[in-house]
């Protein structure tokens, strides 16, 4: 009980500080545009290249400040290596939608791994014209509905 309370703190806090909203950050609501798109891809493209290498703090590098703040470099690491090691050993990697509110993005990557689909909903912030990895889960698709 005690983890799950740390995660949940931590989960609030990467809430909060994923919400400062810098006047110059400001971007258009709704769809990316094409220079958004290639810049939140080009992110989330280097720290998935960085895993691939097990170069853990490259692949930390592309992480969001405020992500960092709170989620200490091994905690990262473990949290790669226990629940995302599809990441680490990929067949490949293609993008989905890629979505904007303001300072954040949200962009859907599929993941090969051993003839298996795996779909993660990135999240992104833009602060302080840094943009940055806040979280990557796994989008559960229900049986019978293709990935």
């Amino acid at each position: 009980m005690k983890k799950q309370g740390k995660f949940a703190a931590v989960i609030l806090a990467l809430a909060l500080t994923s919400s400062y909203s810098p006047a110059h950050a400001q971007t258009r609501q709704g769809i990316c545009t094409v220079q958004q798109k290639s810049a939140v891809k080009a992110i989330i493209t280097k720290q998935i290249n960085a895993l691939t290498k097990s170069d853990w703090q490259s692949a930390y590098n592309y992480s969001a400040l405020a992500y960092q703040s709170v989620i200490p470099l091994e905690l990262f690491t473990q949290t790669i290596k226990n629940q995302y090691v599809f990441l680490v050993f990929n067949d490949g990697f293609g993008f989905g939608a890629c979505k904007t509110d303001k300072n954040t993005f949200s962009q859907t990557v599929t993941i090969d791994y051993h003839g298996v689909k795996h779909i993660l909903a990135f999240g992104l912030t833009l602060v302080n014209k840094r943009l940055g990895v806040v979280a990557a889960n796994e989008v559960v698709v229900p049986v019978g509905l293709p990935a």
